[in-house]
């Protein structure tokens, strides 16, 4: 479960803006009375994503690239594939 927390924390920030204690009360209200929580699922998921990718956009390394019609511009991948951007 240590490796969900930072994802569940994210869910739950979802379910507070809800107005919702946390994502479990969200999800027994749905439970409770019949409500499809597909769309809360996915809206919360798109939040981990959106985490994730400013991650990625903070970690990212530009190399410079001297070629000769100019200055090109590559993106180091290994610093897109870093374990520090992934949320577990």
């Amino acid at each position: 479960m240590e490796n969900h927390k930072e994802k569940q924390e994210i869910f739950d920030q979802y379910a507070r803006t809800r107005e919702f204690d946390n994502w479990n009360d969200l999800k027994n209200c749905c439970i409770e009375f019949d409500i499809d929580l597909d769309e809360y699922i996915f809206e919360a998921c798109d939040l981990v994503q959106e985490e994730q990718q400013k991650r990625i956009a903070d970690n990212v390394e530009v190399k410079e690239i001297l070629c000769h019609i100019g200055t090109e511009y590559e993106v180091d991948k290994s610093s897109i594939i870093n374990p520090e951007n992934l949320i577990k």
